[in-house]
């Protein structure tokens, strides 16, 4: 592991945040109190955000930051899920989004003018 970062805190947070939203998916199918496909939708993008989440800690361990790339995806997705639905869980993504775009930053610091 050739990480400078003590815990990949970015994909971490966008782990649980998928892990709830696949759990809140589980428990609306179970309760039958939405329908269906909304259940379908909260449980196949938790996984997918699970998955986001995974290569985010991946790349953080790695280069001890997440590429600009990956953060212009979850912006994106952050900004399309605001539009959409400005009172949402797509709030949460801005604290995952916050904590790697400061790391992105702190990473694009050369080590030598960091000491």
């Amino acid at each position: 592991m050739n990480s400078r970062t003590s815990f990949p805190l970015a994909g971490a947070a966008v782990v649980f945040i998928a892990a709830v939203h696949t759990i809140m998916g589980v428990v609306l199918l179970a309760a039958g109190d939405q329908d269906t496909e909304l259940s379908f939708w909260f449980t196949t993008f938790g996984v997918v955000g699970i998955g986001l989440g995974v290569a985010m800690i991946e790349l953080e361990r790695a280069r001890g930051f997440v590429p600009a790339s990956v953060l212009v995806a979850l912006a994106v997705t952050t900004v399309v899920g605001l539009v959409y639905m400005p009172v949402s869980g797509f709030l949460t993504l801005l604290v995952p989004l916050a904590v790697g775009a400061a790391g992105w930053w702190r990473g694009r610091i050369p080590v030598s003018a960091a000491v």
